[in-house]
């Protein structure tokens, strides 16, 4: 009997302390992350950076999250039950089991649908921060009728045609005439959705209807899919006349 009791006490003591290992590391992946953030110096491979893996790490954050609460929930729930030492540990196996699963459901639904939007809004700052010349000035990000002129061709037809949705953003240094031009791919972010409100909606497909040519606009309709509620919509969008050159 002596034996069960203390190993129900070291149990009760593990879990408590496992409980805390996991919160420390849910909180430490998500420093790791920000300091990663911190270190890239440049605003546009910061950018990249954060939409290809905040989402991932945030996830790994709350995976680690779920188990020091479902550790801590049955440290505390199986203590108040009457429970034979002899099936105690099948007992904690299950509560832990079952713990960890209403706890992913609870946060996974509000995560998917809710934290897409403080992504596309950390980007968004990202995106429009001033940026700095090599010289040390302050640059200038140019309208969408002033960045004809500073673009490539090949850019200008893939921003017109919005294929894809390739989008160029350009800074000039005005003092030096520095000129720094940067490619962000649309389709690669989340809308809100019209149905549901949050913003789970992205272009699932796109399909030339219309060929453009030199003397006739195309058409490019893409096709949306909402991940939380399942809405489908399709919208039509006018490709640019080809380039007389072409």
């Amino acid at each position: 009997m002596k034996d069960l009791v203390l190993l129900s006490v070291t149990t009760d003591s593990s879990l408590a302390v496992g409980a805390v290992a996991f919160l420390v590391l849910a909180v430490l992946i998500l420093i790791y992350h920000e300091i990663r953030v911190m270190m890239v110096k440049n605003d546009k491979d910061r950018y990249d950076y954060v939409n290809t893996h905040e989402i991932r790490y945030f996830w790994y954050a709350v995976i680690a999250f779920i188990a020091a609460a479902a550790l801590y929930l049955d440290n505390v729930v199986v203590s108040l039950l009457p429970v034979d030492p002899d099936v105690l540990i099948y007992v904690r196996l299950f509560f832990l089991a079952a713990f960890s699963v209403v706890i992913y459901l609870f946060l996974s639904y509000p995560i998917r649908i809710l934290y897409p939007r403080v992504i596309e809004r950390r980007l968004t700052r990202i995106r429009n921060k001033t940026r700095v010349s090599p010289a040390g000035n302050v640059m200038r990000k140019l309208s969408e009728e002033e960045e004809a002129v500073h673009l490539e061709k090949s850019e200008v037809d893939a921003q017109a045609s919005r294929v894809h949705s390739v989008e160029y953003d350009v800074w000039v240094d005005e003092k030096t005439g520095y000129k720094q031009v940067e490619k962000y791919m649309g389709y690669q972010h989340s809308e809100k959705c019209v149905e549901c409100g949050f913003y789970t909606m992205k272009v699932h497909e796109e399909e030339i209807r219309r060929q453009p040519t030199s003397s006739e606009e195309g058409l490019l309709v893409k096709h949306y899919r909402c991940s939380y509620c399942k809405h489908r919509e399709a919208r039509e969008v006018v490709i640019a006349k080809l380039s007389s050159n072409t």
